[in-house]
C-alpha cells in the first residue's frame, strides 16, 4: 500500500535555457499541488532510475541554440542514451517541447526525448510543441497539453478543479528584534503551531486532494485549530494585509540560526566558493561592448579542458533597495522562512528554517530581473483594489489572447523590477506574496579559458617549507642519523650511548614523518587553481529610455578583486569528443566575437601537448613549421583593434595552426591571413602590426598554459620567425592550393568580409576535411543565425562537389557527424 501511494506521487521535471520551461513548470506545479503530492526539479537534479518511483513523470523541456540540449538538462540526457532502461508500461509520460520554428531543428530536444523514451518502452500519454513564431507563442499550445495533462489525472484518480489562488508554499515568521529575550521557546517547539496559523482554506484544499485521506486531514484540521487556542496570546496574525501566511511571533531570535551566505551556498548547496583576484578591461572605455578578462580561483585540483562554470549571480543591491522602499518593505528586517506542504518536494536553494534578513533573501535567491510571465499577473488581480488595475492585470495575464502582454510585457522585455516601478501605487503585496510568486535565480554558465596544468596558486605559506614536501622522508632520517652519530663521536662514549641513540633514531624518524605529513596537509589546503573567464556584458537597447542588461554578466563585471561569487563546474559539449586532446586529429575552430573564448582552452590544450610531443623545442617546432597538417582557426570580429583580445597570444601558436580572420566591420583590411602577416617580421623580431587596446603583453605570456612557453625567449622567438616566414610561403599553397594574395583578391570587393566567406573562399580545404574521420569541428557563436549558417553552407560545400548527391544525404551526413561529436555546435554547452 506504501509503494502504491509513493507512485501515485507525479514528478514534475524541467530542462530551461532562459526560464521559460521553469516558468511552465511552475505555473503547473501551484495548480496542481493542493490535489497532488508533487515532486518539482530539473531534469539534472534527477537520475533516470528515480522514475520508476513515480506513476506519471511530467517535463518541460527546451531547446536552445542549433538543436542544443539545456545546460540543466545535460547529464540525464547523457545518462538517458548510455543506459538501456525498461519502463513499466503503467508509468506515464507527458512531455511538452519549447522551440523557435525559425531554426532547422526546431523542437529536436522534445522530439528526441519522445523518441528515446518510446523505444524503452514509455507510455506517452500526452505530448505537444510550444512555437514562439506562432502569434500566440507557446500559449495556446501549451494550456491545451496543459488541459490534456488535468483531464488524465481526473480519469485516473479524482476530479478536481485547478487551483488560481496565490499559492502559499512558504510561510514567513517575522522576527521582531524588540522582544529578543521574552520569550525562551525555541523554533522547533513552534513549528507545529505556526504550521496550523496557515488557515482552513489552505486545510479544506488539502482535503480536496486527498479525498481517500478525508479523516485524517479533518483531524489535523482539529488539532491546529485547538493548537491556534493555546498559542494565541503569543501570535499575532498581520491583519492589515489580510495575509495569513506572515506571523509575527514573539521568540527569541538567538535560539534561531542565522543565515550565512557562504555556509549555505557551500555547505547546502554544494557550491564552490571563488574569489576574484583580477577584473581588467579588455576594450577601451569609449567603445560601446565592455568585455572583461576575469581571474578567479578557488581550491580545486582538476576540471576538464573547456568546462563550464556556472555561476549563481546576485542582484543589484541598489536597484533592489528601491523597489524594496516602493513596496513598503523594510529591508533591513529578519524573517525565517517555512515550507508549507511537506508532501511536495521541489529543489530551492531558499534557505528555510533560518533568521535571513529581507535584503539577502531577495538579493541572493528572488530573480526580479527577469521577464514577467502571465499567470504572475492573475495573481497580482487579487492583490489591487483598483478596478481598473485589476481588469488590467486579468487582461495580461490571459494567454488566450496575448496582445496585450506581448505589447506591453514581451516586446518591451519588462521585468519584475519594471513591473514594481509602474504599478506599486496600486498593488498591496508583502513578503509572503513576493516569496511564493517570484520566480528564483537561476545559474548561468561561462566558458574556462585556461586548463587544469595552468596555475597551481599557494595562498599563506612559505615557499621554503617546499623542500620538506618533496625531500624523500628517508633522506630526512639519514640525515638526522649523521648528525647524531657525530653527536656521539663527539662525546665520550658511555653505558647509556646504545640506548640513547636508538632512542633519539627512533624519535627523530618519528617527528620527520608527522613534520612532513603536516606539510603535505598544509599545502593540499592551500592549494589554489586559477580559473581565467572572459566575460562580455549582455545588453539590448530596448527603447531610447531603456537599456536591458544580463544579471549573471553585469554580476560578474562589477564585482571587485577581494570579492567572492560562488558556482559549480560542469563538463561542456567539447568533452564528450575524447580525441580532443589527440594531436593526430586536426581540428577546425569557427567563431565570431567573444563566443572564442570557448575554444581558447582546446587551443592551449593542444599547445602544450605539441610541446611536451618531443623534449626538445629546435627538434619539434622546425617539422611542425613545414607541416602542412595544422589546425585551422576561422574567427570572425568586427574591429581589429578593439575585439581581437587574444592577438598577441595567438602568435604562440602559429607553429600548429593556420589562422584567419574577418573584420566586418573594417573600413579597410577586412581580411587577413595571420601566419602571413606574422612572418613578414623586422630582423629584429618586432612584428609590423599594430597591437589593439586589451590584454597586454605580460598578461598575453601569462595567459600560455605552459611556463616552457617559447616566446620568454628572444633567441628561440628569432629563430622560430625566420622557419616561420619560409615555412608560409611553402605551406598557404600547398594547403589551400592559393595564396594568401588570391585569397585577398577573391574578398577585397565585399563591403563586409565574414567568417562565412572566408570559408568559402576555401571551400576545397573545407570539403576534404568534412570527408576525413579525423577532423574534428568546433562551432562557436551566439549570433542568432550563425550556427545554422554554418551547417547550410557546410551542405551547399559538399552539394558543389558531389552533385549526384540529394540534399537529404548530405544533411543525414553531417547529421551523423553531429551525432558522434565531430562537428559540435555550440561548443559553450
Amino acid at each position: 500500500m506504501e509503494a502504491t501511494m509513493k507512485r501515485r506521487r507525479i514528478l514534475l521535471a524541467y530542462g530551461s535555457e532562459f526560464g521559460t520551461a521553469y516558468d511552465c513548470g511552475r505555473n503547473v506545479f501551484y495548480e496542481l499541488y493542493p490535489h497532488f503530492n508533487i515532486d518539482f526539479f530539473c531534469l539534472n537534479d534527477i537520475h533516470v532510475t528515480t522514475f520508476y518511483n513515480y506513476e506519471n513523470v511530467i517535463m518541460i523541456v527546451s531547446t536552445t541554440g542549433y538543436g542544443c540540449y539545456t545546460h540543466d538538462i545535460s547529464k540525464f540526457w547523457i545518462d538517458l542514451h548510455k543506459n538501456n532502461y525498461i519502463f513499466y508500461e503503467d508509468m506515464y509520460f507527458h512531455i511538452f517541447g519549447l522551440g523557435d520554428s525559425s531554426y532547422d531543428n526546431y523542437n529536436v530536444v522534445a522530439k528526441k526525448l519522445k523518441k528515446k523514451l518510446k523505444s524503452l518502452g514509455a507510455h506517452i500519454a500526452n505530448y505537444n510543441l510550444g512555437n514562439y513564431q506562432h502569434p500566440s507563442m507557446h500559449f495556446t499550445n501549451f494550456d491545451i497539453w496543459k488541459k490534456n495533462v488535468y483531464d488524465f489525472l481526473r480519469k485516473k484518480y479524482f476530479y478536481f478543479q485547478v487551483v488560481s489562488d496565490i499559492p502559499c508554499v512558504y510561510s514567513v515568521l517575522k522576527v521582531d528584534s524588540s522582544l529578543e529575550g521574552e520569550h525562551e521557546s525555541s523554533w522547533k517547539d513552534k513549528s507545529a503551531n505556526w504550521e496550523a496559523s496557515k488557515g482552513e482554506e489552505a486545510n479544506r484544499e488539502e482535503a480536496r486532494g486527498e479525498e481517500a485521506n478525508g479523516e485524517e486531514a479533518n483531524g489535523e484540521e482539529a488539532n491546529g485549530k485547538e493548537a491556534n487556542g493555546k498559542e494565541a496570546n503569543e501570535e499575532e496574525i498581520e491583519a492589515e494585509n489580510g495575509d495569513r501566511n506572515s506571523v509575527r511571533e514573539k521568540t527569541n531570535p538567538a535560539a534561531v540560526d542565522h543565515y550565512n551566505v557562504g555556509e549555505h551556498f557551500c555547505k547546502s548547496l554544494q557550491f564552490t566558493k571563488f574569489e576574484v583576484v583580477k577584473n581588467e578591461r579588455c576594450t577601451d572605455r569609449s567603445y560601446y561592448q565592455d568585455v572583461r578578462l576575469i581571474h578567479l580561483i578557488a581550491p580545486l585540483n582538476h576540471f576538464n579542458v573547456s568546462s563550464l562554470i556556472r555561476i549563481h549571480p546576485f542582484l543589484d543591491e541598489k536597484r533592489t533597495k528601491e523597489i524594496l522602499n516602493l513596496l513598503k518593505i523594510n529591508y533591513n528586517d529578519y524573517i525565517i522562512i517555512k515550507k508549507n506542504d511537506i508532501n511536495c518536494i521541489f529543489n530551492t536553494y531558499i534557505p528555510t528554517k533560518k533568521k535571513i534578513k529581507i535584503l539577502d533573501l531577495f538579493m541572493h535567491f528572488l530573480d526580479l530581473n527577469k521577464i514577467v510571465t502571465p499567470f504572475f499577473f492573475i495573481y497580482l488581480s487579487k492583490k489591487t483594489n483598483s478596478e481598473i488595475h485589476k481588469k488590467k492585470f486579468l487582461q495580461l495575464g490571459n494567454t488566450n489572447n496575448i496582445s496585450d502582454y506581448f505589447g506591453y510585457i514581451y516586446q518591451d522585455k519588462r521585468s519584475y523590477y519594471d513591473i514594481f516601478y509602474d504599478f506599486y501605487s496600486y498593488i498591496n503585496i508583502d513578503i509572503t506574496f513576493l516569496l511564493n510568486t517570484l520566480p528564483s535565480i537561476k545559474q548561468r554558465a561561462y566558458s574556462i579559458l585556461n586548463t587544469s596544468q595552468c596555475y597551481k596558486l599557494f595562498k599563506n605559506f612559505n615557499f621554503f617549507n617546499l623542500y620538506y614536501f618533496y625531500i624523500n622522508p628517508s633522506f630526512s632520517t639519514f640525515i638526522h642519523f649523521l648528525k647524531i652519530n657525530y653527536y656521539l663521536k663527539k662525546n665520550p662514549p658511555n653505558f647509556f650511548s646504545f640506548y640513547t641513540y636508538n632512542g633519539l633514531m627512533v624519535k627523530s624518524a618519528i617527528r620527520t614523518l608527522k613534520y612532513i605529513n603536516w606539510l603535505r596537509y598544509k599545502i593540499e589546503h592551500n592549494n589554489n587553481t586559477l580559473f581565467e573567464l572572459l566575460v562580455c556584458l549582455y545588453h539590448i537597447d530596448v527603447n531610447q529610455n531603456k537599456k536591458l542588461k544580463g544579471l549573471c554578466s553585469d554580476y560578474l563585471i562589477n564585482s571587485k578583486p577581494g570579492s567572492f561569487i560562488y558556482a559549480t563546474i560542469q563538463n561542456s559539449l567539447i568533452t564528450m569528443n575524447k580525441n580532443i586532446g589527440n594531436i593526430n586529429y586536426r581540428i577546425v575552430y569557427i567563431s565570431i566575437g567573444a563566443a572564442f573564448s570557448s575554444l581558447l582552452g582546446v587551443i592551449r590544450l593542444r599547445d602544450h601537448l605539441y610541446r611536451k610531443h618531443d623534449t626538445k623545442w629546435e627538434k619539434k617546432i622546425h617539422p611542425m613549421d613545414y607541416s602542412t597538417d595544422k589546425d585551422i582557426i576561422f574567427l570572425g570580429l568586427r574591429n581589429r583593434d578593439k575585439d581581437f583580445y587574444f592577438q598577441q597570444e595567438m602568435e604562440n601558436y602559429l607553429h600548429f595552426n593556420y589562422i584567419f580572420v574577418a573584420f566586418s566591420r573594417q573600413p579597410e583590411n577586412r581580411f587577413f591571413f595571420f601566419n602571413k602577416e606574422v612572418s613578414q617580421l623586422a630582423p629584429g623580431g618586432e612584428t609590423n602590426i599594430d597591437f589593439p587596446h586589451g590584454i597586454p603583453a605580460s598578461d598575453a605570456s601569462s595567459a600560455a598554459p605552459d611556463v616552457d612557453a617559447h616566446a620568454s625567449c628572444v633567441a628561440e622567438r628569432t629563430l622560430a620567425n625566420r622557419r616561420l616566414r619560409c615555412a608560409t610561403r611553402v605551406c598557404e599553397e600547398k594547403a589551400f592550393n592559393m595564396s594568401y594574395a588570391q585569397m585577398k583578391h577573391l574578398l577585397e570587393e565585399k563591403k563586409k568580409v565574414y567568417v562565412t566567406d572566408i570559408i568559402s573562399v576555401l571551400q576545397d580545404s573545407v570539403y576534404e576535411l568534412l570527408k576525413k574521420n579525423n577532423t574534428i569541428i568546433l562551432v562557436a557563436g551566439k549570433s542568432r543565425p550563425f550556427s545554422q549558417n554554418v551547417m547550410k553552407l557546410f551542405a551547399n560545400i559538399i552539394k558543389q562537389k558531389e552533385q549526384n548527391k540529394t540534399m537529404e544525404e548530405i544533411n543525414l551526413f553531417l547529421k551523423k557527424k553531429m551525432d558522434d561529436f565531430s562537428i559540435i555546435l555550440e561548443s559553450w554547452y
